[in-house]
């Protein structure tokens, strides 16, 4: 009996040692708080703040339903708590939206708000719940993106790439737009081989603010680990580059490494 105790109570200490609370990557002042029972979420046009609990359906699947004054939500859970695979918006009485979900299926009428399942037939989920690890990784990255605010470079930038990798363009209209927002950067151009990249902030990169001052802001190319980018815009000399930088291995297993350099000017 006394092992049983024990270990009972070493599980449970072990759950509790791990974080129950999930941020919205996509704004980090959005959350699920497992812990605590709570969840502030936002979704298009709709807000909620309010108690939330797990529910477990007749069919076993699991549901995260969080209460509002008269429209509740209901997140589908995949594989973890912070993944999800189907989201419901709906208004009436909790109880009755309680049974719903336990039973997944009601012959009451209810008034649908949102749901992936009725309007769009495919889920996206959209949230991105990070834990707190990647939620401090995530701020002191987008803390990057209020500091070019801050010194007045966030906007957007029309340009025409008048060199790339030592080819000269400038006798030929290869024109693009520059995006560089608090979250991220976002280049677009007609050039074949820049057609669209999609960068973010990393604070790791950027910690000489001097830098940022004369707009030279570095990060990570979206959706490839290995790749890392440096733009330089200079405002007043209207002028800017942006240089790429692959790492890979060899079939000798050897490190490589690959630059890529676009020199563009800024049009009005």
């Amino acid at each position: 009996m006394i092992k049983t105790y024990c270990l009972t109570f070493s599980l449970l200490f072990l759950n509790l040692s791990f974080s129950q609370i999930f941020y919205d990557s996509n704004d980090l002042k959005y959350y699920l708080d497992f812990s605590k029972k709570t969840a502030n979420l936002k979704f298009q046009d709709y807000e909620i703040k309010g108690p939330l609990q797990e529910v477990i359906s007749l069919y076993g699947n699991a549901f995260t339903l969080i209460k509002g004054d008269s429209i509740h939500w209901v997140l589908g859970q995949s594989e973890k708590k912070n993944k999800y695979s189907s989201y419901l918006i709906i208004k009436g009485e909790y109880k009755d939206i309680l049974r719903l979900v336990r039973r997944e299926s009601s012959s009451e009428k209810y008034e649908v708000l949102a749901s992936d399942i009725i309007y769009s037939g495919h889920f996206s989920d959209f949230f991105n719940f990070v834990d707190e690890n990647d939620f401090e990784r995530i701020a002191s990255n987008r803390l990057i993106g209020e500091y070019l605010k801050d010194y007045g470079l966030l906007g957007v930038y029309n340009i025409k790439i008048v060199r790339d990798n030592g080819i000269n363009f400038i006798d030929l209209d290869i024109n693009g737009k520059i995006t560089l927002s608090e979250k991220d950067i976002v280049i677009e151009t007609s050039l074949p081989t820049l057609t669209r990249l999609v960068g973010y902030y990393e604070s790791e990169l950027n910690k000489n603010l001097d830098f940022l001052k004369k707009g030279i802001v570095s990060g990570r190319i979206l959706y490839e680990n290995n790749m890392f980018y440096s733009l330089s815009i200079e405002k007043d000399k209207k002028i800017g580059t942006l240089t790429t930088l692959e790492f890979g291995t060899d079939k000798d297993g050897k490190q490589t490494s690959k630059r890529s350099t676009t020199t563009f000017v800024i049009v009005d």
